[in-house]
């Protein structure tokens, strides 16, 4: 819709294209003669089917039509009056076949392009150049006069900018300078090309001409459709068909650029599949791929509506851009989908700990003091690690003074453990993975015990690192198949007190040393090291006792027989009062019971 200013603009530019017919014509008014119409008709209509077959460009999706390439070889080959009717008769089909395009739109493009052809024949005449000469002598005035055509759209174009624009933002940047010259080099090229057949073939060099433009328009866009087709594979995750990581990042380093140059704000949110690895445990990795499928699918069709960008950020996670949304708007956002979630049901879920599909969520807002997109992925991070410690299935903002520092440095603990887990990972696989294991059923029952949070975190850990001490162990006697000699289980034994000094000289960890030096102690006091029995093991160090030994019954090692999980339990309650502390028996068999009900092969029974 035009302002009033707008109009007026319009109106003026009319009364100059009046005034400037009225001198280059020198009062002077003529139809073309028979020859003249012939050409202003095959050169009107040539010049409305290329207006309908654009040149796309590649690289940034915009487009241009050759139907100036005609006006500019008319007004060179054949004279502004002859330019002048092809142009009048062009915007007569233009208005008769576009009705639903305003008059005034119709108007400003023919007073823009009259004003130009003007302009470039009297540039044209001025330096000497010969209207239907040989292009070799006209080049010079060609590319000068090209420039004059050029200069004048600008300044027009801009003219009409401010009369629209309170305050003109500078629709002219230097890349879209660029990308104007680049077209107008084209026109040049392409009018000169016209000139050429024109000169030698005549109707039928029009003819070849209009469709060569036409095939360059159609191989343009096919080369386009098949540019975004491999743009849209490489930016694409597989599984899901949301954006990947890597289109993820650069995005949002694109918007952040943006943001920090121009002002503004947005959002960004990680979320988690909560026990996502319980369900794959339970179903497979088909199964888990259709979860991942379903709620990649569920995320997309969500915000589709909301200009949100969604991303698979890797495994079970994901990301989402929020533009132009604040922290606490997008926390309400994330926490209404993740209810809906909730909701929505999916084939085998019933046996995750909330029965329903959920997610973790943590989200991080844009801030004008930050350097770098770094900062807003590690916020949102946090947020999310700390969402996952709250218990799952809920979204938490980014808030450094709520957020609890110890859930971030336990986080960082781990990551620190981990590390020097992976030593044993090189010398010793089996050990690394029943470490992994111990790890997972610690977190797991320890949701379970009456556990002070600090507990909860030094068991966790304790369960992660508490082989450490077999680094010292040698390859021989870990890897041995059958039974150890009894000098070879002595220096077995030694590993509690070798992990003990492995934690000592790191200085971080000392919560977790009794939990290293203490969990193959037997509660009747026949373990080792030190042979300490009941309550003087520390309750930490009785717990992982039980979770150590499940899952030692239930590895696959060279000197022993692999127990059930069913046979295994048998043991645990066997021994309960015996080697493991009787409370805490029951309470973990619940669990396995609970979490692994395809393990458990036959019904076990209470000794």
């Amino acid at each position: 819709m035009t302002t009033i200013w707008s109009r007026v603009y319009i109106c003026v530019l009319g009364i100059f294209t009046c005034a400037l017919s009225v001198f280059a014509f020198n009062f002077s008014f003529r139809f073309p003669y028979l020859e003249e119409w012939v050409w202003v008709y095959f050169l009107s209509i040539s010049a409305f089917i290329l207006s309908r077959f654009e040149i796309q460009i590649v690289q940034n999706k915009s487009s241009f039509s050759m139907d100036s390439a005609i006006f500019l070889a008319t007004v060179l080959h054949f004279g502004l009056y002859v330019a002048s009717w092809v142009l009048s008769l062009f915007y007569l089909l233009q208005i008769m076949y576009n009705r639903t395009v305003p008059i005034w739109a119709h108007l400003l493009n023919f007073f823009m392009y009259l004003i130009m052809i003007f302009f470039t024949s009297f540039s044209f005449s001025f330096l000497n150049g010969k209207v239907g000469g040989e292009i070799v002598y006209n080049l010079y005035p060609y590319f000068l006069s090209l420039i004059v055509y050029f200069a004048i759209n600008v300044i027009i174009l801009i003219g009409f900018y401010r009369s629209i624009q309170s305050k003109f933002t500078g629709v002219f940047n230097f890349g879209l300078l660029k990308e104007v010259f680049f077209i107008y080099f084209v026109t040049l090229l392409l009018s000169l090309v016209l000139i050429i057949l024109i000169d030698n073939e005549g109707f039928f060099g029009l003819f070849l001409f209009t469709v060569l433009v036409v095939l360059l328009s159609i191989t343009f866009g096919k080369v386009l459709e098949w540019y975004q087709e491999m743009a849209n594979q490489a930016n694409k995750d597989y599984l899901t068909g949301l954006y990947n990581h890597g289109y993820f990042k650069d995005y949002l380093k694109e918007l952040f650029r943006e943001t920090k140059k121009t002002g503004g704000q947005f959002s960004i949110a990680f979320l988690d599949l909560d026990d996502f690895k319980k369900y794959n445990d339970y179903h497979g990795h088909v199964q888990g791929d259709r979860l991942l499928k379903f709620v990649g699918e569920y995320l997309k069709n969500e915000t589709k509506d909301c200009g949100f960008t969604v991303a698979r950020y890797g495994g079970e996670e994901f990301a989402i851009i929020l533009p132009k949304t604040e922290k606490h708007a997008a926390a309400a956002f994330m926490d209404q989908l993740r209810k809906k979630l909730n909701d929505t049901p999916f084939d085998g879920v019933e046996r995750l700990p909330y029965r329903c599909i959920s997610f973790s969520c943590g989200i991080a807002e844009y801030e004008s003091d930050m350097y770098e997109e770094g900062e807003l992925l590690h916020k949102a991070d946090q947020a999310l690690y700390y969402s996952k410690a709250q218990g799952k299935n809920n979204v938490q903002l980014y808030d450094e003074k709520r957020i609890s520092r110890d859930a971030l440095k336990f986080k960082e603990d781990l990551d620190a453990i981990e590390e020097q887990l992976k030593l044993l990972l090189y010398k010793d696989v089996y050990t690394y993975r029943h470490s992994k294991r111990v790890f997972t059923y610690a977190m797991e029952f320890s949701d379970r015990l009456p556990l002070t949070e600090e507990e909860k975190r030094t068991l966790i850990l304790g369960a992660l690192v508490h082989d450490i001490g077999k680094i010292e162990v040698s390859r021989d006697i870990i890897n041995k198949k059958g039974k150890l000699t009894s000098d070879e289980w002595e220096m077995m034994k030694k590993h509690v007190i070798w992990g003990k000094e492995i934690v000592l000289s790191d200085g971080r960890f000392e919560e977790v040393i009794p939990l290293v030096e203490l969990h193959h102690e037997r509660y009747d006091g026949r373990g080792y090291p030190y042979g300490i029995k009941g309550e003087e093991i520390p309750k930490l160090a009785r717990i992982l006792c039980i979770i150590d030994s499940f899952d030692a019954m239930t590895t696959d090692r060279p000197y022993q027989r692999t127990k059930t999980f069913s046979e295994a339990i048998v043991e645990l309650r066997r021994c309960s009062g015996t080697q493991f502390d009787p409370q805490y028996v029951e309470p973990f068999i619940q669990m396995i019971e609970e979490y692994y009900p395809e393990k458990i092969t036959n019904k076990t029974v209470s000794t």
